[in-house]
């Protein structure tokens, strides 16, 4: 009976932890990982404004191919940030901007025409490849020009 009471108790201190934080995993600061991403233009605005520490650490170390997609109409925007200043971060920063939602894209501009809103409750972001911030600029691109082929984002989507 002892040997199983110092068994049990044993067993107590091995589980007991620390709580440091607890986090709920639908909330701003839970970044789900790079494969996991699919956020909505309204929280991206959010993320963006409060300069959200685990979203903000995450994408500015990395470059990427992302897509955008128009919910209202299933078109896709194949995009990438092939930049050596803070990667998929500063591009999706831009598009998140409320005094320009476009993020400078031309596409965006006609779809802006629409109203604000459009943008605003239509648009999610998710991440399709990343690369170290060293992988170097043509090969980038060259990926996202693979990208629109397979996705056909050209002849179908919002990349004109």
């Amino acid at each position: 009976m002892i040997r199983i009471i110092e068994y049990f108790k044993s067993l107590k201190k091995q589980l007991e932890h620390e709580v440091y934080e607890l986090k709920r995993t639908g909330s701003l600061d839970h970044f789900p990982g790079y494969e996991n991403v699919l956020v909505e233009h309204k929280i991206l605005q959010r993320i963006a404004k409060n300069n959200v520490p685990e979203w903000k650490n995450a994408l500015s170390k990395v470059k990427g191919i992302y897509c955008i997609t128009d919910k209202s109409t299933g078109q896709l925007y194949i995009g990438s940030a092939s930049g050596d200043d803070e990667g998929i971060w500063q591009r999706w920063k831009s598009y998140a901007d409320v005094n320009d939602l476009t993020g400078g894209n031309k596409t965006f501009e006609r779809l802006k025409r629409r109203g604000d809103g459009h943008i605003i409750d239509n648009f999610t972001y998710s991440i399709l490849e990343v690369f170290d911030m060293r992988t170097e600029r043509d090969y980038v691109v060259s990926r996202e020009e693979y990208y629109k082929r397979v996705f056909q984002s050209v002849k179908y989507g919002m990349n004109n």
